[in-house]
């Protein structure tokens, strides 16, 4: 089966430039929108489909700059018998290793490779060839040959699929074990069939007409026309493979079915068409789909085949595509900051990447992530974040800020799979466990943005510490509400028995409540869960913050400012980080 060794990309629209290596099963692209996805397939149809033309603007072209060609380059492997011909192709043969890419001089016992470059300069013509280092030096040029071209050219199941449906030109139902339909014979038949039922419906609804016709024909002597009929023109009623569709069992075009049933039934032709169609593209997979529809379209296109039967590219902003996908699977859409380059970052080097993409599928398709320690600090950044928008602030969303679940055990891997697949990544943790002298020095290496509390502080602890005077009855207050009075005060008791239940005191709390309060809201578990503390960081810590103070108010203001920073510059300060 042919497949796409490796993708070179100059100056197609907002990509400046890109050189990838795709896996042979299912590429998976994500990231931000607008990152250039989509042109990846684009390009990728534009170089390889079987087509003698194509339409390219000056809006084709990076930067709108038309002084410098666009040059799109595909390089296949796994060729079929014809195109290792020597004496046709040797000119053109490559070598391809998995660790050293293209060599222009083929190896003894490496994989053969054959390059086609499309060009496109000024004169918005496209010019495809064959290309090598060789045959450029010796000014050799050639193309593939339209027959070999159809061989490899890719399906695109796009958002309308209803083409596939038909026997036209591009359809899958072509490809299908290489079968046309033989009905010319028919289709002329009906045509016939079509001319002479008009004429019987017509002739009296325009006999008038006709017998004007007629009277002019006689008089000026046109002979052939004194018997005049009203027929179909035989040129407009002519019927091609084309005209021949799938209908249901009433009768009904299977083009008229919903988008999702559309995309479901091409996949599976494409899936009985085999071979015949090597690389299939899939832009916003999910379009259309409910999530138990995705799931089987991506069975459908062999994600879970252990010998995946084509090649295919799919681009998704879905957290259900990328939860079914292995990590291997999946390339991150990276455009760097100072150049108008294009990365894709494979997944899956690690073995904590499965994982975390299980558990924290959405932070995937975001720029930025912020892995929380557990419950209670994912729901108090939540909080805080309904608060300052409240305020007017940005939304977490908008500046491109993902929250994962680090459920304690797990924060440390989860922040480094995140940041080693090249997300700008920040990790929120307590303080009551030391992390010791590798863990630090294993985050920091990779770039991570650490936000924590005093040691040896917990969140609650940290937030009854620092928070102000007025705050701490609503605290306590909404822990009663959720535990229960009594359990509550018990707990409170259990750690000091004189003290003032009623959290009224107007000349405010000494250090000793302050502790007692933090210690029995962590060993209660007064707020550990999301939804409470979301309550917590929106209805209390978020409108009494500027009055509170210590560790509380700096740790949250870096972490907001970290925060806004992902709206503009991708790189991050090392706010609350330690020496170590």
């Amino acid at each position: 089966m042919p497949l796409i060794r490796q993708l070179k990309i100059r100056r197609f629209r907002g990509i400046g430039r890109l050189e990838w290596a795709p896996g042979s099963g299912i590429n998976g692209l994500i990231g931000p929108g607008d990152s250039g996805k989509s042109t990846v397939l684009d390009a990728i149809d534009m170089v390889l489909s079987a087509r003698r033309s194509a339409t390219f603007t000056d809006a084709d072209f990076h930067g709108l700059d038309t002084t410098q060609e666009i040059q799109i380059e595909a390089t296949i492997g796994d060729l079929p018998t014809s195109l290792l011909e020597l004496d046709r192709y040797g000119m053109f043969h490559r070598g391809w290793d998995s660790d050293f890419g293209v060599s222009d001089e083929p190896e003894a016992g490496g994989e053969i490779v054959i390059s086609v470059r499309l060009t496109v300069g000024a004169d918005l013509d496209p010019k495809w060839t064959l290309y090598s280092e060789r045959a450029e030096a010796e000014e050799a040029l050639r193309d593939l040959p339209f027959a070999e071209r159809v061989r490899l050219a890719p399906t695109r199941l796009g958002a309308f699929a209803g083409h596939h449906l038909a026997w036209g030109p591009r359809s899958v139902l072509n490809r299908i074990a290489g079968v046309r339909p033989a009905a010319g014979a028919a289709l002329a038949d009906a045509a016939r069939q079509a001319r002479a039922a008009f004429g019987d419906a017509a002739a009296a609804e325009v006999a008038d007409t006709i017998d004007m016709v007629r009277d002019v024909a006689g008089q000026v002597g046109v002979v052939g026309a004194e018997e005049a009929e009203a027929l179909l023109d035989a040129h407009g009623v002519s019927f091609g493979a084309g005209s021949i569709a799938l209908h249901d069992g009433n009768g009904v075009p299977l083009r008229n079915l919903g988008l999702g049933s559309s995309r479901l039934l091409v996949a599976g032709l494409q899936a009985l068409a085999g071979n015949t169609s090597p690389i299939t593209l899939v832009d916003e997979l999910e379009h259309g789909l409910e999530p138990f529809r995705i799931i089987r379209l991506l069975h459908q296109l062999g994600a879970k085949d252990a010998e995946p039967p084509r090649q295919v590219f799919v681009t998704t902003h879905s957290p259900v595509v990328v939860r079914e996908l292995s990590a291997q699977q999946l390339w991150r859409a990276k455009r760097e900051p100072a150049a108008p380059n294009l990365s894709l970052i494979k997944l899956g080097r690690n073995p904590a990447d499965q994982g975390t993409l299980r558990t924290c599928a959405d932070a995937f398709l975001a720029p930025s992530v912020l892995v929380c320690e557990g419950a209670t600090e994912v729901g108090l950044i939540r909080g805080l974040d309904l608060y300052w928008t409240d305020q007017g602030e940005r939304p977490m969303g908008s500046c491109g800020v993902a929250i994962a679940d680090g459920t304690g055990s797990n924060m440390l891997q989860r922040a480094l799979a995140f940041a080693q697949a090249g997300y700008r990544t920040a990790l929120w943790h307590d303080s009551d466990k030391e992390l010791d002298v590798g863990e630090l020095l294993a985050l920091h290496a990779a770039g991570v943005t650490r936000f924590f509390w005093d040691e040896p502080y917990t969140t609650e602890m940290q937030i009854f510490a620092s928070i102000a005077d007025d705050a701490v009855g609503p605290l306590v207050d909404l822990a009663r509400d959720w535990n229960g009075e009594e359990s509550v005060n018990a707990q409170i008791h259990a750690r000091d028995a004189d003290i003032d239940l009623a959290f009224d005191d107007p000349f405010g709390f000494t250090a000793q409540e302050r502790a007692v309060l933090g210690a029995a809201a962590t060993k209660g578990k007064w707020y550990k869960t999301v939804s409470y503390a979301e309550t917590l960081g929106r209805e209390v810590i978020g409108p009494h913050l500027a009055a509170s103070g210590g560790r509380l108010t700096q740790t949250i203001g870096e972490l907001l400012a970290w925060i806004m920073g992902a709206a503009g510059e991708n790189e991050a300060d090392d706010h609350g980080d330690v020496e170590i």
